[in-house]
């Protein structure tokens, strides 16, 4: 568990946890491009707009869902592939402005 906020912080700018979220961010937003849920609901359409961008600008996105993900007291620099996929697909809609999933 990440002790202090500082040590969030050097995880989130560690080039081995970088990697490790960039590849997760890219996994999550090939799997969202992918969704054939109707995408005229706000919900769908943004959840794929942020797919988009994340495409267009992998590192900007990066940079932000490291932060995201090192600000989950459980990660550490040793966490799991997955559960750094669960943290990302996780905090997906969030960041896209798309509220909770429509019933």
């Amino acid at each position: 568990m990440a002790a202090t906020l500082s040590d969030s912080a050097d995880l989130a700018v560690n080039p081995t946890f970088t990697r490790k979220v960039r590849v997760a961010l890219v996994t999550a937003a090939l799997a969202v491009g992918q969704e054939t849920s109707d995408i005229t609901l706000d919900y769908y359409r943004l959840r794929r707009a942020l797919a988009t961008n994340v495409l267009a600008n992998t590192e900007a996105w990066t940079t932000q869902f490291c932060w995201i993900v090192a600000s989950v007291s459980t990660i550490t620099n040793t966490s799991t592939d997955s559960d750094i996929q669960l943290y990302v697909n996780a905090n997906w809609s969030s960041v896209a402005g798309a509220g909770p999933a429509p019933a």
